[in-house]
């Protein structure tokens, strides 16, 4: 059997600069409508301090009708900036867009809320949210857990964990252990499971699952525009098969739960002996990752500078910077759900495969499509496990297989902790978006089960969410991975 990373170990690639052309036509776009640096309220336009954290006191979240979100802007004349709003998402669903307003900003909605559409404020001050969630995080740290030895043959198989019945597949036992003891990892007792880690810890504990356990291998599948190592874990639990289940997770840097929950599927995997082999990527957007912990917890794309130029990088809005790395494949690139500009949460990049975090992955897959039978994408938030397409509403051909996978999925979780998770084609049911890995590797690559799953919540903390909520979300999502490998496998 030949390893997965010794069918690739691809280079550091090359990064593509734009000009210094492009980096003038910036400041003329009306999309991005850049001050001229005189506010002293211009917070986010002005390059971040090195040495601290973007703070958010006293930064509203609210939700709002999307047809409303007009209102909550200031004429086009008037002290409108980013620092006092940022459009964070759209629901495509409900409708409703969440938009973070400064204190500004703030204070003049609350005073016309008539006026302004009527948001509903989800919070007043979203620093309060980022400390409580380090908080709660850090409480967790402090957590003396009662330990008791465990072998590997103690650990009950994949088949021991699921039924089936009449109606589909549903789960037994999500973890027999007491929840105070199962949130302690089982392969590294001294890692807990239910708490948020930066990338020095993430990469620790997979280095030491390799250290620990037979048929594990951790490699580099490529570097990013920074020069950091993007690694990925292979789990051989049945060498003798030749099929692998891809996982990945933060491709957008400020969706930190599927950090958590990807690193809870690696360790499910194993103990429970899954028989499948799978390649998992806890950290994808690894740039952008440190930058939500060292600089700004709101952070979602890569961290490649729009200009070839350094001075010209330094004194531009740092929202300027980066690509959204979902919008970054080659398919239906630049169409609805991207945006070209770079001052977009949305900015598809310069072309496709334009950015080193793509490129490794997409290299990696097209090398090995034959082999790879099932992907699995990791987000948040929103509460859905989605198929293709993405880029249009418009079905698949294997939509009706989709489906039979959803359904069993949607069972499982809702069984698991009682939350329900919506399923579909991604396009009709939560929004449209271009140049998406799933559609990629669906259409480009012909793997007919490519999936994506948008994690907790529904939009109350959002990206934000507290580390109570990791765990079960981390196995309401073993769950429904358990369910999909039992349906297209039938192991």
């Amino acid at each position: 059997m030949v390893r997965m990373n010794e069918w690739l170990v691809p280079s550091k690639s090359t990064i593509n600069r734009i000009t210094l052309i492009m980096f003038a036509l910036l400041f003329t776009s009306n999309i991005c409508h850049v001050t001229n640096g005189n506010s002293t309220n211009d917070q986010d336009d002005v390059h971040l301090d090195h040495q601290s954290r973007k703070d958010y006191t006293n930064h509203s979240v609210v939700k709002i009708s999307e047809t409303n979100i007009h209102l909550l802007f200031e004429p086009r004349n008037s002290s409108n900036d980013h620092s006092e709003h940022e459009i964070l998402w759209f629901d495509n669903v409900d409708r409703n867009a969440y938009v973070r307003l400064g204190p500004n900003a703030t204070a003049r909605v609350k005073r016309d809320i008539h006026r302004t559409g009527n948001p509903i404020f989800l919070t007043s001050n979203l620093q309060s949210w980022i400390d409580a969630e380090q908080g709660l995080n850090n409480n967790h740290n402090n957590i003396v857990h009662r330990t008791r030895p465990q072998s590997s043959s103690s650990f009950p198989t994949f088949d021991d964990m699921i039924e089936e019945d009449s109606v589909g597949t549903t789960i037994r036992n999500v973890d027999p252990l007491m929840p105070e003891e199962s949130h302690r990892s089982r392969i590294i007792r001294t890692f807990i499971l239910n708490q948020y880690y930066p990338l020095s810890k993430v990469y620790q504990f997979l280095d030491d699952i390799e250290d620990r356990t037979n048929g594990i291998t951790v490699f580099t599948i490529g570097h990013t525009h920074e020069g950091r190592p993007i690694k990925a874990i292979e789990i051989l639990n049945n060498p003798s098969d030749g099929r692998f289940i891809w996982i990945d997770a933060c491709t957008h840097a400020r969706e930190w739960v599927t950090v958590t929950t990807a690193l809870y599927l690696i360790e499910q995997t194993i103990v429970h002996k899954v028989p499948m082999n799978f390649i998992i990527v806890p950290v994808l957007n690894v740039d952008g990752y440190v930058y939500t912990w060292e600089k700004d917890r709101m952070w979602r794309k890569n961290r490649r500078p729009y200009s070839a130029s350094r001075l010209a990088v330094h004194n531009m809005p740092d929202r300027c910077n980066g690509v959204d790395l979902n919008r970054n494949y080659d398919i239906n690139f630049g169409g609805e759900g991207s945006s070209s500009s770079p001052c977009s949460y949305l900015y598809q990049g310069p072309h496709p495969f334009s950015e080193p975090e793509v490129k490794a992955v997409s290299d990696l897959l097209a090398k090995n499509r034959h082999r790879i039978k099932m992907t699995l994408s990791l987000h948040s938030f929103n509460q859905l496990w989605a198929s293709p397409n993405a880029f249009t509403t418009a079905r698949t051909k294997d939509h009706e297989h989709h489906m039979r996978v959803l359904k069993a999925v949607q069972q499982a979780v809702a069984s698991t902790n009682g939350v329900t998770y919506e399923i579909g084609p991604l396009g009709a049911s939560l929004y449209l978006g271009s140049g998406f890995m799933m559609d990629w590797i669906y259409h480009k690559l012909g793997i007919r089960d490519a999936y994506l799953v948008e994690l907790r919540d529904k939009g109350y903390h959002g990206f934000v969410l507290p580390a109570k909520y990791i765990w079960p979300t981390a196995t309401e999502t073993w769950a429904g991975l358990r369910a999909a490998i039992r349906m297209i496998f039938n192991v």
